[in-house]
């Protein structure tokens, strides 16, 4: 009878356990911090190079405040995923945490054993590319000089 007791306390121990896990493995978003971006990469520089993702540190701060949680089958069955991404790190709770940002306005959060994907579809305006191209100046003609200028 001893044993009998003592296994139903070892299941109970162990169901309660795993249902603290489920409750402690969401991610609540309002406790991400310190969001950094890190890195490019892509698969097709063709076809998806940095200006398809030009998050800064402070875009990508927006993109998690305005994204939120779904499931690996919604991205896959209603999302474009992209050949190319940036990565960077974030404070969750206190503990470093790292993700990556898919130029289709999807993300992955990364904390120790636990992976939360993100979509984000009020954030086509972090997307945009607001950075001023370069130009070669040899390419611009330079400004005609004052009559009576030393140039």
């Amino acid at each position: 009878m001893a044993i009998v007791r003592a296994l139903f306390v070892a299941v109970g121990l162990a169901l309660l356990v795993g249902c603290a896990n489920l409750f402690t493995s969401t991610l609540d978003l309002d406790q991400v911090q310190e969001v950094y971006v890190a890195d490019f990469h892509s698969d097709d520089m063709a076809t998806c190079d940095p200006s398809d993702v030009p998050l800064s540190h402070g875009r990508a701060r927006k993109f998690f405040q305005r994204a939120r949680i779904v499931d690996y089958k919604t991205i896959h069955d209603h999302y474009d995923v992209a050949p190319c991404y940036i990565e960077g790190s974030l404070r969750y709770r206190s503990k470093g945490c790292g993700w990556k940002s898919l130029a289709g306005a999807t993300a992955e959060v990364r904390c120790g054993e636990n992976t939360w994907h993100l979509v984000c579809d009020d954030c086509e305006d972090l997307f945009e590319d607001k950075t001023p191209k370069y130009r070669d100046p040899t390419l611009t003609s330079p400004a005609p000089s004052a009559p009576g200028s030393d140039r």
